[in-house]
């Protein structure tokens, strides 16, 4: 069985930026600036430089994934993504990372990602119409939302 290099770039991804976040200090000054943005700066985290390390990370990542989008549609497409941003989210939230920051962990990222596959797995198995799979999507989003502030209180 030949694994797509897309899945190879996606686990490796998934295995840096694990370790990244959870060994590492960078990570934990990155987790103490999502929770608390004031009282990280007063235990001595560079919060401005951080910021901008994270946000240049995160803007070469998106590149690369648009890269990897374009060579697998063989063609540059502006719109070929867009609408997954609520997934995204989604998957996120029902990995376990908090809305209102400093709580995250990559292998619930991946628990988040496996489950919102596999719903979007599912609806195009059974033939739901577009409009209907996000209205289920949406619902999916909604419902990690309203048990992530549950989980707040």
């Amino acid at each position: 069985m030949d694994i797509p290099t897309p899945v190879w770039i996606l686990i490796g991804s998934f295995i840096i930026f694990g370790i990244l976040l959870n060994k590492t200090v960078f990570g934990k000054n990155i987790l103490a600036i999502g929770g608390n943005i004031r009282a990280a700066k007063l235990s001595g985290i560079n919060v401005e430089r951080s910021k901008i390390i994270i946000f240049t990370l995160q803007g070469f990542i998106a590149g690369f994934a648009g890269v990897i989008l374009a060579s697998r549609m063989t063609s540059g497409q502006p719109n070929a993504a867009q609408g997954l941003e609520l997934e995204v989210i989604a998957a996120c939230i029902l990995g376990g990372v908090s809305l209102t920051g400093g709580i995250a962990t990559m292998s619930g990222v991946i628990v988040g990602v496996l489950i919102m596959g596999m719903v979007s797995n599912v609806l195009n198995l059974l033939n739901v119409p577009t409009f209907y799979q996000y209205v289920a999507r949406g619902v999916v989003l909604l419902s990690a939302i309203y048990l992530d502030k549950l989980k707040q209180h």
